[in-house]
């Protein structure tokens, strides 16, 4: 069993590389791809953690794509095998975390307007790693325990997409630059997790993701969890994957796995079981048949 989704403190996860490592191999996972949103802070220290512990650590990253072709706020897209001292790559990413910035202030802006005590300086100092949504969903959930339950609740409140302060994206970076940012790092690029994208636009996304460039698709993937509002059929999650796994025998694209893992508030380490020769053929980038 392998998984090459998860995230550790660097970005938005909860654990340390080391702590992810540790849970890894308790549950017998034989590779793990470390992908935190726009940051490679965590993988050197995975790396060098994880040489006495029996398990592959797969240097990755998950780019936060910024194309209006879609009319969405971002497209996700994963690095893996990445080299990930490759300057390029470093400077995309502090690019990306410098508009992130940006658009978080606004963000805070807007909750101010409708009466939210919240100041940037004060929510990003509760970031250990990359600044993102979820840190302000935790700080309004703690500040204001009477008005949230969950945060997913602050999400579907106040800043998901089309909420009160939600703030959409622009100038992030292409999905075509981040595509041959990966490559040019010696990495694979992989559209992560198509499912969650409006039904009437998923294939849409994989096909101009393929043709800028991009390597192949995420296909085992706990839909089931993430997003259980979403278009799943009959046979639930394990119809989407077999869809997503179809698509790519037919295109003859490579496929990728993993339980996008932050913590346990969402999807567990392991849940949805990704065989080792999907980590085979990305190496070889060779589509399964």
């Amino acid at each position: 069993m392998i998984d090459l989704q998860s995230h550790t403190v660097a970005s938005d996860g909860e654990l340390s590389p080391e702590e992810l490592v540790d849970l890894a191999v308790a549950k017998g996972i034989k590779a793990i791809a470390i992908t935190d949103h726009d940051t490679l802070a965590s993988i050197k220290k995975a790396v060098d953690y994880s040489k006495a512990k029996g398990i592959e650590i797969v240097p990755g990253i998950e780019l936060s794509c910024d194309d209006p072709l879609f009319g969405l706020d971002k497209i996700d897209v994963l690095g893996l095998l990445v080299d990930y001292k490759n300057k390029y790559l470093i400077k995309l990413t502090e690019h990306i975390n410098k508009k992130r910035d940006e658009n978080k202030r606004e963000v805070i802006k807007k909750l101010n307007s409708l009466g939210f005590e919240i100041d940037f300086d004060e929510v990003k100092k509760t970031a250990k790693g990359t600044f993102g949504r979820p840190h302000i969903a935790k700080f309004l959930l703690k500040k204001y325990p009477d008005k949230f339950k969950s945060v997913a609740d602050v999400f579907d409140q106040l800043i998901g997409t089309g909420k009160p302060a939600f703030v959409g994206t622009e100038g992030r970076v292409s999905i075509k630059e981040g595509i041959q940012t990966i490559k040019n790092a010696g990495g694979v690029a992989i559209l992560a997790h198509p499912g969650v994208y409006p039904k009437d636009r998923s294939l849409k996304i994989i096909d101009f993701f393929i043709g800028e460039g991009g390597d192949g698709i995420e296909t085992y993937y706990p839909y089931h969890v993430i997003c259980p509002h979403l278009h799943l059929d009959a046979k639930g999650n394990i119809g989407l994957i077999d869809f997503y796994r179809n698509i790519v025998k037919s295109k003859k694209i490579l496929e990728s796995g993993g339980n996008d893992y932050h913590g346990n508030y969402r999807s567990k380490l392991g849940e949805v079981n990704v065989p080792d020769i999907v980590l085979y053929n990305l190496k070889k980038k060779k589509s399964p048949e």
